[in-house]
């Protein structure tokens, strides 16, 4: 199967089921998303300080893509197969912005080389990559919402579960679901505690299906070995209960458990993850290992 390509040229900042497709697929088809970093690539050396963003024009996604099928209530399937990322990011502090913005009111920028798989912050360290694209999207049933705040359409997600080898489900909400993606890390910590990560321009293959028989509320992760819910809330204590719930309606749907059965099962196996905390609403995954089940 011939494989598509979406130029970085090629972006949008909102969500919104009036964005114009760039690109009409079939389901089950392969698509590159060329990647701009989340910067909108304005921070290039050390002295391009993250002051003064325009805001309308940060968190690029690269898309929306139309796949032929997608109807309000299907899932859409992101296999995420391939990131192949630029040879430098880049990690900033930003004024008013990260976990502890109180403390660190002054502007940094610190300029990371990509050499060797690793990420090289310092002549002292160096950090394996571990690519992923922080903002998975499809467009909302109503309004217009920019792409840095995670919701239930996806957005701003910032899991460093999303990586290659996981399929991302995405709840579709209107005709061809106008799927997007961008604002990719070649690494980043649970938590994202500064704002940002080692944001990167990147090539971002996926394999897109339209799946009609699975019924979701809000996102959820799958890999070789996990299963995940998550979600969003104004506290991480609102996000994990959220995420937990989805778990518990997960185990009762697919694997026949009773409720009761589900809640004690979660308090025996289940992770509860810190996606990010900076994006608004901070961003919790509740992690189930497949390998329980016989």
């Amino acid at each position: 199967m011939k494989i598509k390509k979406i130029s970085m040229k090629d972006v949008v900042f909102k969500a919104d089921k009036n964005n114009s497709p760039v690109l009409t697929i079939e389901s089950g088809e392969i698509v590159t998303f060329e990647c701009r970093d989340a910067f909108n690539q304005v921070i290039k050396q050390p002295e391009d300080l993250p002051i003064n963003f325009d805001m309308d024009h940060i968190n690029p996604a690269t898309g929306p893509v139309f796949i032929k099928g997608a109807e309000p209530g299907d899932t859409l399937e992101v296999h995420i197969l391939e990131i192949d990322v630029a040879e430098q990011g880049a990690c900033c502090i930003i004024p008013n912005f990260g976990f502890l913005a109180s403390e660190y009111p002054e502007p940094w920028t610190r300029i990371i080389p990509i050499k060797d798989g690793h990420a090289i912050f310092s002549d002292k360290v160096k950090i394996p990559i571990d690519p992923f694209p922080g903002t998975i999207i499809v467009a909302p049933a109503e309004g217009s919402h920019g792409t840095l705040i995670p919701k239930e359409y996806g957005g701003n997600m910032d899991s460093k579960a999303c990586r290659v080898g996981t399929i991302v489900y995405l709840p579709i909400f209107v005709e061809g679901a106008l799927f997007a993606v961008g604002d990719v890390h070649a690494v980043q910590g649970d938590g994202e505690v500064c704002g940002t990560a080692v944001e990167i321009d990147a090539d971002v293959t996926i394999k897109l299906v339209v799946n009609k028989k699975k019924k979701i509320v809000r996102p959820q992760y799958e890999t070789k070995d996990h299963y995940m819910t998550t979600a969003w809330g104004e506290t991480t204590d609102d996000a994990a209960k959220i995420a937990l719930k989805d778990m518990i309606d997960w185990l009762v749907v697919e694997k026949g458990l009773t409720r009761e059965e589900a809640y004690a099962l979660c308090s025996c196996t289940v992770d509860l993850r810190v996606s990010q905390f900076v994006d608004v609403t901070p961003g919790v995954r509740a992690v189930l290992p497949k390998n329980i089940f016989t």
